[in-house]
Parts: structure tokens; sequence; C-alpha cells
């Protein structure tokens, strides 16, 4: 059946044109890449999109939002397929950018004769956290309830925007989402992994290996543009992400301090983006010194963030975590924007000869940064930083998506 045309149903995890997370974007590319090639698709939201979304036309738009009791919207979420499960049996494909949907689509979605593709974008699959970090201190390898619900509760404190209740309430409602899911996880058809390392993992958690495909990011395209900076001191360094504990921003501050007290050429950083450190990262930057040479933005729209990208010499990411993809790469390297960054997950094989990959720690950051800007091998490195992104063009990642979907079928 290959090269024909499917009715594809895609569960977003806002709605087309919503300004959100990486994944929001991630899944509104897909959706518009897939209808440009022919295929019949229709946007099922999870958050009620505004009437004048600028939307193609090609694509309809249905809305799975759904209030009242449970309050828990992951659970909200999956009563909404449940209700519609009908609905989606009419489509060749219902493809779930959500992961916790997965209880839904193994249950009634599983019963129609739609295939069922689920996107596993990190890991809220098997971690009601969605890190696979146990206690917020090291990798987990093995989830249970007990396990779960210990970790789940003792880390939900330190946020500044919410209660440690509300958090350990919303994440126990993941740990049952999670439980539900895994299952079922064996009468989903197909999974899209981003990563070898993503693949890797969850069939450590006992997914079925061969339904497990590896698709990567798409470039965004707007993203693709002329380096601006000039790589000369003051060298302006930038992080674009969550401000969370597994993102490792609790060392930016200090990777800082330590580039301003050993080298002479001044140091600056750009923080883009939003969550619970940003009021303990400003207070640290006071303590050390380098109040004045930190900026903080706040959230940032997406098509405000290439010239951003382009106009800083660095990009740096102290991640802690295992890092499934991580579509801020790709933006990085594709406006010729070097990469240092924690050798997590498959970030080594995403950044390439487009930067360096360190041990993630302050002293490895700091030394080589510094390395980088005294040997004046930026400029070099954005030249090569602008040829990693060929791989992950739309015209080389969506026909991927097609192969999966017509194994599904095909199975």
């Amino acid at each position: 059946m290959t090269g024909e045309s499917l009715a594809i149903a895609f569960i977003h995890p806002s709605h087309p044109e919503s300004e959100g997370t990486g994944a929001t974007h991630s899944a509104t590319r897909i959706v518009s890449e897939l209808a440009d090639r022919g295929h019949d698709v229709t946007v099922y939201c999870r958050e009620r999109p505004p009437e004048d979304a600028a939307v193609d036309p090609a694509i309809e738009l249905r809305s799975l939002d759904r209030s009242g009791y449970p309050y828990h919207t992951g659970f909200q979420l999956n009563d909404a397929i449940r209700d519609r499960a009908a609905e989606f049996g009419a489509y060749d494909v219902v493809h779930s950018y959500v992961m916790n949907a997965m209880p839904a689509l193994g249950e009634a979605v599983a019963d129609t004769d739609a295939a069922t593709v689920v996107t596993l974008n990190a890991y809220g699959a098997v971690c009601p956290k969605n890190d696979l970090r146990y206690m917020d201190r090291e990798a987990c390898a093995s989830n249970g309830l007990a396990k779960c619900a210990a970790c789940t509760v003792a880390t939900s404190g330190g946020h500044d925007e919410y209660s440690a209740p509300y958090r350990a309430a919303s994440r126990l409602g993941y740990l049952e989402l999670v439980r539900r899911g895994e299952a079922v996880a064996d009468r989903i058809d197909g999974y899209h992994a981003l990563s070898p390392h993503l693949k890797s993992t969850y069939a450590d958690f006992g997914f079925p290996a061969d339904r497990l495909a590896v698709i990567p990011n798409l470039l965004d395209d707007r993203f693709d543009r002329p380096h601006e900076s000039d790589f000369r001191p003051p060298y302006d360094l930038l992080y674009v992400g969550a401000l969370a504990e597994h993102k490792g921003v609790d060392r930016l501050i200090p990777i800082l301090a330590a580039l301003n007290r050993r080298h002479e050429a001044d140091f600056r950083l750009t923080v883009v983006g939003d969550g619970g450190k940003q009021s303990q990262l400003a207070a640290a930057a006071e303590r050390e010194g380098v109040g004045s040479a930190v900026a903080f933005t706040g959230w940032v729209p997406n098509a405000d963030l290439p010239a951003l990208f382009a106009d800083h010499d660095c990009f740096v990411y102290p991640g802690q975590w295992d890092e499934p993809f991580g579509r801020v790469f790709l933006e990085a390297l594709a406006t010729g924007t070097p990469v240092v960054a924690s050798d997590v997950g498959s970030v080594a094989d995403i950044v390439g000869d487009g930067g360096r990959v360190t041990d993630g720690s302050v002293e490895e950051f700091v030394e080589t940064i510094g390395a980088l800007t005294a040997g004046d091998d930026l400029p070099t490195l954005s030249e090569r930083a602008k040829e990693t992104v060929d791989a992950y063009r739309p015209s080389t990642v969506v026909p991927q998506f097609e192969r999966l979907y017509e194994r599904c079928l095909d199975g």
C-alpha cells in the first residue's frame, strides 16, 4: 500500500499553532507535513483551539477538551477518547503524540479497525515524573507502585509555580495512568521513539521491541538561517528550556561565574524559559556576583527564537537526565550556534561535529567552553553545525512516519 493516501487521526498535545512545549511544535510540524504529502489528517486537540487559529485548511480540527470529573487532565483525555472510540475507528491510523493516552488507545481504540501509534518523546509512559530520575538523584531502571509513589511524593516540593500537595496529587494520577498504559502496551500497534536511547529504554521496560521505530524530530525550517554573532568577547552563552532540576539549570550560574573568574574575556548568559527554578537561579547569580551578566527572559514565542539563537556564541545545556532527543539542539545547530552539552541520552549523536559533549560537571563545562573560546574554534564549529541538520529535514523524516503507519496496518 506504499504511496496511498491515509486517513489519519492525530491526537495533539495542545492544538496546531499553539505556543507551548517542544512537543507541541513537533506535533504541529508532523501533521502539517503529512497533510502536504496528501494524507487526510484530522487533528484531535487536547486544548480547544481558537476559532481563528491559522491552520492549513486541509487539516480538520476537532476538540478533545473535556472538563469536570475526573479533575485530572490525563483521565479527562482518556475518557474523551473512549467516548469517541467509534469515531476513531473510521480512520486508518490513530496516532497519539500524548503518552498518557495509552490506556484508552490500548482499550477502546484497539478494538476498532484503526491501527494505533503512540509517540514516546520522553519517559511519561513508564514514569509519572516523566524523567526517570529516582528521587531526582539518579537514573531509574525499574518502576513499581510503591517505589514510584514514594519518589513522586518525596520530590514534589521546591517549585515556584505549584504547591507540593498539588504536584504530588497530579503525579499520583499520572502514576495510575502509567500502570494502566503498561497493562495494554502489547495492544498498541506501533511506537514512535525519538532516539535510539528511548527505544532501548522502553524495550528494557517491557515494551514490544519489534514495534518500536526510531524517528527523529523534524527540523523547523525557521531556524535554518545565517548565524549572526561574531564569536568575539564578550561571549554570549544561551540556555533555552524548562527551568527544572533534571535540565541541570542549577549548574548554569556556577559555570558562568567560574568562566568569568578564570578567563580574561567576559562571559554573559541569557536564560530563556520558565519553571520552578527561576527565583533560585536569580538569587544564585547575585550571590556569585554575576547578576549583571545574566538576563532572564522568561518564556519567548517560538517565532522569536531563531534570531535569539543566531545572536549567541554558544548554546549550553547542562542536563542531568538522559535527554530523550532535544528539539532545542536542532534549533541551535540550524542557526549555526555551537553546542556544549552534557553527554546524556542521544545528545552526542545529535550534536555531532557541531559542538562538544561533557561529563556534565561544572568543571568540564568551564574547561570545554574556555578552550573553545581561547582556541577560536567557535566559527569552525558553527560551520559544521549547519552541516549536521540535513538528516532532520522533512523530506527525510516524514517518509519514515509513512513507513511506520504502513507496517502497523500490514501487521
